[in-house]
């Protein structure tokens, strides 16, 4: 029986790099997705074996990227990144020289004025909880391309939390958390999708934990202003992306649905 890798091991390939960052691309997942049907024999509610699905196979080799991304307490925007730009950073993940900075570069050459403001006009007209918003997120949003990230980002830091709370449906007096759903997607067959809300709530939770750190990127040393050096191009950009990602999940949700039903007829066969 062959012993199981464990992520941060070196991995067995030899390449130098840990397993999360190479060859775990090459294992696919198993997936096996309940569906709207019960055993004839047992009455056990079927699955579907999804585990070779091409979906699945594209999921698992975004991987190791955004795995190095977590490491880095960083997520991987799509948003903010073309698929050649991401064969280029797993290239350099491949070779050992990716860095985080290489990341951040790559998401500040595509973070361009009018492209970000046209998304957030969509984000307003989609979604009520963004239309509430709008001349708030509007105004924080001309900051940072004005170049005042001491407006913006506290500005940016208070709507993301809002905007969170209305995703979870949180309480005023509940702690802030991280709360886009992750288990919604495979039924979707947006395995890819999964990994991202799992990712992004991790990042989430980073940004909110509660650090009383003054030198830390974070929600509470920021708005109760230990944090006075925290104005930065890169900080202001990770919140506005951030707050752009919460429109996209709602936009896979909405348009997307669960198909496990149309799989019914083919376990009764």
């Amino acid at each position: 029986m062959n012993k199981k890798i464990g992520r941060n091991e070196l991995c067995p390939c030899e390449s130098g790099l840990k397993y999360k960052y190479c060859c775990i691309r090459k294992v696919l997942r198993p997936v096996q997705v309940p569906v709207d049907a019960e055993c004839d024999t047992c009455g056990h509610k079927m699955t579907v074996d999804l585990t070779n699905d091409m979906l699945n196979i594209f999921a698992t080799a975004e991987l190791p990227l955004k795995n190095y991304c977590k490491d880095n307490d960083l997520y991987l925007f799509g948003l903010a990144v073309t698929v050649g730009e991401l064969q280029g950073l797993d290239e350099k993940l491949k070779n050992k020289t990716l860095t985080k900075q290489d990341i951040l570069e790559t998401f500040k050459k595509n973070f361009k004025k009018e492209p970000i403001l046209g998304l957030l006009e969509i984000a307003c007209q989609e979604l009520e909880m963004f239309r509430k918003r709008h001349l708030i997120l509007k105004d924080a949003f001309e900051a940072h391309f004005e170049g005042k990230y001491t407006l913006s980002i506290p500005t940016l830091f208070a709507q993301l939390e809002g905007l969170l709370r209305e995703v979870g449906e949180l309480k005023n007096s509940d702690n802030i958390r991280p709360t886009i759903p992750t288990d919604i997607w495979e039924k979707r067959l947006l395995f890819s999708v999964k990994d991202d809300s799992q990712n992004f709530n991790g990042f989430i939770h980073k940004l909110f934990e509660g650090s009383k750190d003054a030198d830390t990127f974070n929600r509470n040393p920021i708005l109760h202003g230990f944090n006075v050096n925290y104005h930065s191009q890169e900080h202001s950009m990770l919140i506005m992306l951030s707050i752009l990602e919460i429109r996209l999940f709602y936009w896979w949700q909405n348009k997307t649905t669960d198909i496990t039903g149309q799989f019914q007829s083919i376990v009764k066969e």
